[in-house]
């Protein structure tokens, strides 16, 4: 469905209220294109067994086609027994691999095994987006042997039974430079396959945070939302560091910044996708410039019955971009129940709902408290370890300087001020994967710790 027609849908569906007398409680926000996040708590609980499911499916651009568990084990132990050669390990790998979460410890395939529960709405977005980060990942051969000769017959079983699962190049992701960097990521961190294992939660929770916080900042902000995505500064502090009122970049471009209760971005995200998902299902920076001739037209006439529905008058803009600026500042006031026939509490608390299942649910891990000092975003030790390992490892020498490091970070989406460079420096001392080529510290070298 074109951007026409889409639009064309939602000035129907708004006359039609306006027409039948209807409460404009009806008029419903949408926004699960790019948002993995809803107005209802009972909905919000994502199924993460399939999101990494859906990660591992598409580095290996395998699938173990809807295979449960039950039946992966019952085909395990046919072709095991029906040779002579591994009959006897029939009893030890049922014994061992399939009588808990063991097979998840010796094989990234174990995640390909199928639930048979339903996947909720925010489940199914959230494997969409990861589609669309991993749609730049280069297929190719990883090692997956185990630990032994009963656990590479496992895994060379396994791996019989899985089929091609197809590429993901049909999804896209509103944050192409991100997209790239997940998939560069995730086939550096497929080099070790027990890195892999270790660290696909924390990869994939990593990643899911700074999508959505680059998302908020991108589709928040006037001056970013029609240009092609590119990181934005967020800042971080490390746990192991102190905080205070006086770190500037901090506390203008971190916690704040998207948390605020008052001028917080995160409280605009749900509404104003909303109102782009009535416009059009492509990102709004990647309109094309030859619908903007019907487009500014068309969104004149939605925002207008959109302001009727809401008791509002509605005075035309003369570009496209100042007319979507006007309809995404409507959406936000809905939101903020600030219209003449808005109903108090109905919106405005579902506005809310979202907000705390980002920072709390989504945001969790990367949210410190320092009292008096205020909230911070923060990246733990093993996260800052994870990432290094990854930067490192995608270098030819592997090892890099710290001053090309922090710009990687940058790159995803991870700044620090001057404090938090020094103690990231300190850490990296501490931690001992720091080479000096000189005594005057010049060049200061970072090596991989794996």
């Amino acid at each position: 469905m074109n951007a026409l027609d889409i639009i064309n849908n939602s000035i129907s569906m708004v006359e039609g209220y306006i027409e039948s007398d209807s409460n404009h409680s009806l008029y419903a926000n949408v926004a699960d294109s790019y948002l993995p996040i809803g107005p209802n708590d009972r909905d919000n609980n994502i199924d993460w067994t399939r999101v990494y499911q859906e990660v591992i499916g598409s580095l290996y651009n395998r699938t173990l086609n809807n295979r449960t568990l039950e039946q992966l084990k019952n085909e395990v132990l046919d072709i095991t027994i029906s040779s002579r050669d591994t009959r006897e390990l029939a009893d030890v790998i049922n014994e061992i691999y399939f009588s808990g979460d063991e097979l998840l410890t010796v094989t990234p395939l174990a995640y390909l095994i199928n639930k048979e529960e339903k996947s909720n709405a925010r489940t199914k977005t959230m494997i969409n987006i990861i589609r669309g980060l991993t749609r730049e990942i280069i297929d190719k051969q990883y090692d997956l042997n185990g630990c032994n000769p009963i656990e590479n017959h496992l895994i060379s079983v396994i791996a019989d039974l899985c089929i091609c699962k197809g590429s993901n190049e049909n999804y896209h992701s509103y944050l192409p430079f991100l997209s790239q960097l997940f998939s560069k990521d995730l086939n550096a961190l497929a080099e070790n396959t027990t890195y892999l294992l270790e660290e696909i939660e924390n990869f994939v929770a990593f990643y899911v945070f700074i999508y959505l916080t680059q998302l908020t900042i991108h589709v928040c902000t006037p001056a970013h939302r029609y240009k092609k995505p590119e990181a934005k500064k967020l800042y971080f502090i490390l746990e192991t560091e102190p905080a205070s009122k006086e770190r500037h970049e901090c506390n203008q471009f971190g916690y704040e910044y998207l948390f605020s209760k008052t001028t917080g971005l995160a409280y605009s995200i749900f509404p104003l996708l909303g109102y782009l998902n009535r416009i059009t299902k492509k990102p709004v920076w990647e309109v094309d410039e030859s619908e903007m001739p019907f487009l500014l037209s068309k969104v004149n006439e939605f925002n207008k019955c959109l302001s009727q529905l809401f008791g509002e008058i509605y005075y035309e803009e003369d570009t496209v971009h100042k007319a979507l600026n006007k309809g995404m500042s409507i959406h936000k006031q809905i939101f903020d129940e600030t219209l003449r026939s808005s109903k108090p509490n109905s919106r405005k608390s579902r506005n809310k709902i979202v907000v705390s299942t980002f920072e709390n649910n989504l945001s969790a891990g990367f949210i410190t408290n320092r009292r008096g000092a205020g909230k911070y975003f923060v990246l733990k030790s093993e996260m800052i370890i994870l990432i290094t390992n990854l930067i490192i490892s995608q270098t030819q020498s592997k090892r890099i300087l710290i001053d090309d490091l922090i710009q990687s970070f940058n790159e995803r989406g991870v700044w620090f001020d001057l404090k938090s460079k020094k103690a990231l420096l300190k850490f990296y001392e501490t931690v001992g994967n720091i080479e000096k080529l000189s005594d005057s510290g010049d060049a200061v070298y970072v090596k991989s710790t794996v």
